[in-house]
């Protein structure tokens, strides 16, 4: 049996404030308001918690298995999965994707709650 794949220098990720709040988050958001509605629906978490949010998604981040990885022009993409405990007392796992450039720390680059 292999060793799950983790993502690159995750102690060092990043998560723009705005991927949050602006758009993850933000149910006027013409792409991100489907995932607020769920984020909310399935974890009790809204824009006023995003920071929750965020300081979620980096704790677990370490511990996520990369699920998969494709090269773009920018560098690799990493989509890894995090099992997020949300303010209603349930856990869900949650999607988050990352840029990873040369030598540089992951950045998010967006997350939705994983539902099947």
């Amino acid at each position: 049996m292999t060793d799950p794949v983790r993502l690159p220098r995750a102690q060092q990720a990043a998560i723009p404030t705005a991927k949050l709040l602006s758009y993850a988050l933000d149910p006027s958001h013409e792409r991100g308001r489907h995932k607020a509605r769920v984020f909310a629906s399935a974890l009790g978490i809204t824009a006023s918690d995003w920071r929750y949010l965020h300081d979620q998604i980096l704790a677990k981040l370490p511990e996520g298995e990369v699920r998969s990885t494709h090269i773009t022009p920018f560098g690799i993409a990493y989509e890894v999965i995090v099992m997020i405990d949300g303010l209603n007392g349930r856990t869900a796992p949650v999607v988050t994707t990352w840029m990873v450039a040369t030598d540089a720390a992951p950045r998010l680059t967006s997350t939705w709650v994983d539902i099947p």
